[in-house]
């Protein structure tokens, strides 16, 4: 049998990692742009509400 070549797992081994971690990194940005979007949205909503209250 021919013997495994380590350079080769070592290079994929280190690409799925980083696929992982850029992955991760991807959802963490999504979540929080989402997390401001709802934030911000409240926040208009809360300011219209007082707006209309007031005229």
């Amino acid at each position: 049998m021919k013997k495994l070549d380590n350079r080769g797992f070592a290079i994929s081994t280190m690409l799925y990692g980083l696929i992982v971690v850029l992955m991760l990194l991807f959802t963490l940005v999504i979540s929080t742009m989402a997390f401001n979007r709802k934030n911000s949205k409240d926040f208009v909503d809360i300011v219209t509400e007082e707006l209309e209250r007031n005229k």
